[in-house]
């Protein structure tokens, strides 16, 4: 499928965990990957390494053995969008032009276009928490 602005599976994947952990969220509970594997048609594994990301971006934390799992690093209302997302493939960036020198950039009639969607891109995943997406 193509499509203008398209979703990762590791973005979609890691929404859905970020999610199914704040909405099982309370303070001495963890989340199980092989439930949410389990419960959401997604891959164990998959789901492993997307939890690695967000660990290391200390979006979750973690607990091993019986009753382990993943749970918030900090409030659902304190958790970005964009801090999601950029944990999961690094910065946010519409076009090659915006994130490096572009030849053509002195020329080009579509930069300002693409600078403004990357402006209101990242403002609306900046506004955006965890909490907003767990509520509708």
């Amino acid at each position: 499928m193509n499509s203008l602005f398209r979703v990762s599976a590791r973005n979609h994947a890691g929404l859905i965990l970020m999610t199914q952990i704040a909405e099982s969220q309370s303070p001495v509970s963890f989340v199980s990957l092989k439930e949410v594997a389990e419960c959401m048609g997604l891959s164990q594994g998959f789901l492993e390494e997307i939890a690695m990301a967000l660990k290391k971006a200390e979006l979750i934390k973690g607990r091993k053995g019986p009753g382990g799992g993943y749970r918030l690093a900090r409030p659902a209302t304190k958790i970005t969008a964009e801090q999601i997302l950029v944990a999961l493939e690094g910065p946010i960036v519409l076009v090659d032009c915006h994130g490096s020198q572009c030849p053509v950039a002195a020329a080009c009639a579509s930069k300002s276009l693409w600078g403004f969607l990357q402006k209101d891109v990242l403002k609306s995943l900046r506004q955006t928490t965890l909490a907003k997406i767990i509520k509708s």
